[in-house]
Order: structure tokens, then C-alpha cells, then sequence
């Protein structure tokens, strides 16, 4: 739900950076640049004129001898299909929607030869400086969701290239805590291996463990992480937080108790992954933290992959070091189907 709404505000940016719907309704997303993309590239982009403008304020009217190439990148969820306004979108430009993964560099680059705007999802694609000065014809950069790690603001600002994110909808991070939420019932409950238990035609299940009263620790309290321990507060759990840029203050404000990761891990029953992806938090719980954690405690990672030791905590499942875990997000987006 989050994607699909996403990919709507996608297309209303293209369609209002096109200029042709003047009376577009409002859309939540902001253009950052030096200067509108319509304005002279060669003028040189001064402090006072990087700001956040309004997108449904922004009213461009690129030239209208050539259809413009809009590229949708990574797309393999095939979410965008679905999207009701694609077709609107293609009669104002030429749209390309790729679903597979380019196979390097070179392979992306000649996807998008050509591209006036690329739409990337999450944080799939890595457009960095060598990505976005090659592409010549590149005039407007949207993301669905906030801007991540993977885009390189400054490049796309010293080019002149505007950036713009989707977000999804009002209430989205509430539901990723909702599915977090629900990952942690899954596993503490065993209703996964209990469904495939009474379809099999045993009835012979094990008990399964009460979260009234356990301690959910929480890896970054920013809007998810509080959303999470409003929910864990609800079941009647001790609700810890912790994390790099964490504060007792900003935790107290949440009515949670501050502690640091280390201490973190092996008092939690379950631990929570919340933290945006940065260079900070990239493997930010490491091996170290992974084998400190409980033996009936369980890791649910709703945040982004590469922020958890995967390989480590591979190895702690299978040597059932860890009661289980819920993932959401991993490394490596699809996972290979070996």
C-alpha cells in the first residue's frame, strides 16, 4: 500500500513537472534543487537559491518538440502496472517501466540514455555522481518514499537536476509497526508453523509464549520506533530504546527507558529494528550484538538490511542461539531464489 501510493505521487510530479496540469491537486513532495529545472543550467547555483519549493506550486513547461523518456527503474514488484494514472501519465510522455535489476553500471546507463526523469524506488538503485553527471538528458530525479542513502543530493543540485519525494500515505508508519507488530505475534505465537501443523493434520502444537510483561527493545525511536513502542506499551511490555543519535531526554519524552545497545540486546525479549539506513547506522548491530541476545528472544528488522549483520544472524538461526526472526527488509533485494 505504501508503494502504490508511492508510485501516485510519482506520477503526479512528472505530470505537474511537465506542465501540462496546471490544476493539479496538492501533492505531498518537494523539489530540491539549485533552481527550477526550466530556469538557465549554466548560471551558477548560489546558497541562498537551495531551498525546498512546493511541487504543487511549480508550474515547468519543458520543450515540447520531443515527448520526454520517463524511466521507472527496479520496478520488480510490479507495482506500477497496477497504478491506475500510468496511462495518463503515458499520454504526456513516453514512459518505460523496467522490472528486472541492471546488471552493473554500464547496464543502468544504457537503460536510461536518453531519460528527462528516472522514478526510483526506494532505495533500490544506487545513482550516485558518475550515474547522474553521464546522464546528460536528465532533468528531474523522483523518489518513491523519502530520499535515502542511495542518491547523491549534491550531485544532482551541481547539475541542476531536481529531486522530489513520494511519501507514502499520512498513516504509513503506523503500519509498518502494525506489520512489525505482527511479525513479533507470528513467531512468538508459531502461528506460521502451527497453520502448516494443523493443515498437515497434527494437533500436537507446543505452547507458545505470552508477551504481556516481556521487554521489547527498540533500535531507533525516531517516528516508527515510537509508533512501535505505542503498540508494545498497549501489550503491556517494558518498552527499551537505544541508538547512535539517541537521547535519554527524546526517550524520556516517549515514556521509554534509555538504554545503551549493548545493554539493549541482551535484556530484550524482542528486538526491534527501526533506525533509518545511513552511513551511521549501516551494520550497526553487528556479531557482537546478535550473540549477546537471549536464547527465547527474537530480532524483527522492518528498517532496512544492510543495518543488521546478516551473516551473523544466519548463523544464529541455524544454531538456534536466537528463539527466531522477522524480516521485512533484506540485504539483498529480491532475495535469489537459492
Amino acid at each position: 500500500m505504501r508503494t502504490i501510493r508511492g508510485a501516485e505521487i510519482a506520477r503526479e510530479i512528472v505530470v505537474t513537472y511537465l506542465g501540462r496540469v496546471i490544476e493539479a491537486s496538492p501533492v505531498d513532495a518537494t523539489f530540491t534543487s539549485p533552481h527550477p529545472p526550466s530556469t538557465n543550467r549554466t548560471s551558477e547555483p548560489g546558497p541562498e537559491n537551495k531551498r525546498h519549493v512546493s511541487c504543487n506550486a511549480v508550474t515547468l513547461h519543458p520543450s515540447k518538440e520531443k515527448r520526454m523518456k520517463i524511466v521507472v527503474v527496479e520496478d520488480w514488484n510490479h507495482f506500477f502496472p497496477g497504478v491506475p494514472s500510468l496511462e495518463q501519465l503515458r499520454q504526456r510522455a513516453e514512459v518505460e517501466v523496467q522490472h528486472d535489476q541492471p546488471a552493473d553500471q554500464v547496464d543502468l546507463l544504457a537503460r536510461l540514455r536518453g531519460a528527462g526523469v528516472v522514478v526510483l524506488n526506494r532505495e533500490r538503485t544506487r545513482f550516485d555522481r558518475p550515474v547522474i553527471e553521464a546522464l546528460l538528458d536528465l532533468e528531474l530525479i523522483v523518489q518513491t518514499g523519502g530520499v535515502g542513502p542511495n542518491l547523491d543530493l549534491a550531485a544532482a543540485t551541481a547539475r541542476g537536476v531536481a529531486v522530489s519525494a513520494g511519501p507514502g500515505l499520512p498513516n504509513s508508519i503506523e503500519g509498518v509497526a502494525e506489520l512489525a507488530l505482527g511479525l513479533l505475534l507470528s513467531l512468538a505465537r508459531q502461528i506460521p508453523a502451527n497453520d502448516r501443523n494443523v493443515r498437515a493434520g497434527r494437533w500436537d502444537v507446543a505452547p507458545s509464549i505470552i508477551l504481556n510483561g516481556r521487554t521489547m527493545g527498540i533500535v531507533g525511536l525516531g517516528r516508527l520506533g515510537r509508533a512501535l513502542a505505542r503498540l508494545g506499551k498497549g501489550l503491556q511490555m517494558h518498552v527499551i530504546a537505544g541508538g547512535p543519535t539517541l537521547t535519554p531526554e527524546r526517550a524520556s519524552a516517549s515514556e521509554v527507558e534509555f538504554v545503551s545497545l549493548d545493554e539493549l540486546f541482551p535484556r530484550a525479549d524482542a528486538v526491534f529494528v527501526c533506525t533509518r539506513l545511513s552511513d551511521l547506522t549501516r551494520g550497526l548491530v553487528t556479531r557482537r550484538h546478535i550473540d549477546s541476545m537471549r536464547t527465547s528472544a527474537y530480532l524483527v528488522n522492518v528498517a532496512r538490511g544492510p543495518i543488521v549483520d546478516e551473516d551473523a544472524l544466519l548463523e544464529a538461526l541455524q544454531q538456534r542461539r536466537i528463539a527466531g526472526a522477522g524480516l521485512d527488509v533484506f540485504g539483498r533485494e529480491p532475495l535469489p531464489i537459492d
